[in-house]
């Protein structure tokens, strides 16, 4: 994910709290994030409700307030031994109010959960979000990832799972582009899955989406459904 760099760089900064949630275990950070400028992470989260040890990766970026609202641009790594195959990876943009979490991304069994502390105050104006969620189905496996997004911005997932030598694969890339007047948008997508090096599914295409316009289908490889 490439991130911004560009954009008023000032000394006002913002307490921004995350966690990646996966059962009852919830990796968590705080940090102050200054506003216009990127910020970093990498180590121990705090953690609860037991689960292994992991370690995250976060990169950030919270841009400069419009209407009451941040954009926060991010990269959240959950990792093991192998920082190259991250447990969860999650990629894109989402708009915060101060003191509403929100939940950004989900994949694979994992919440990514990010808070700008603080309060708002005022009225908000509702801004073109909407949440994606998506699946790719295969037999009686399925691979949900959903993300809180805004149109014309980049969002990913990737998740590595491991069973014995085995190393599993799964990326979804998303594009939501910015809706007609009609209410329709064009959702280019990437999907990739494999299993010790041979793929299972994958491919690129398109959808014609309208929110609450129910579930549309795209075949993903033998036996393999993206909706």
């Amino acid at each position: 994910l490439a991130l911004c760099l560009a954009g008023a760089a000032g000394a006002e900064s913002r307490t921004l709290k995350m966690k990646a949630v996966n059962g009852r275990a919830a990796y968590s950070h705080t940090q102050v994030s200054p506003i216009g400028k990127q910020a970093g992470f990498a180590g121990k989260p705090q953690m609860r409700g037991g689960g292994p040890a992991r370690e995250l990766i976060f990169k950030s970026f919270l841009n400069p307030p419009e209407e009451g609202l941040f954009r926060l641009d991010y990269q959240l790594d959950v990792v093991g031994e192998n920082s190259a195959r991250p447990f969860f990876q999650a990629g894109g943009k989402v708009l915060l109010r101060p003191g509403k979490p929100v939940l950004a991304a989900s994949a694979g069994g994992w919440n990514f959960i990010v808070e700008l502390q603080g309060t708002g105050e005022g009225e908000y104006p509702k801004k073109g979000t909407g949440t994606l969620e998506t699946r790719l189905k295969c037999g009686r496996v399925s691979y949900p990832a959903n993300f809180t997004y805004l149109p014309d911005e980049q969002y990913s997932a990737v998740l590595y799972s491991e069973s014995g030598d085995t190393v599993n694969k799964l990326m979804v890339g998303l594009l939501p582009k910015s809706p007609g007047v009609d209410g329709t948008f064009l959702l280019q997508y990437t999907l990739l899955l494999t299993e010790g090096g041979q793929k299972l599914a994958g491919g690129d295409g398109e959808l014609i989406l309208a929110p609450g316009d129910g579930k549309h289908t795209a075949a993903a490889g033998k036996g393999c459904v993206f909706s």
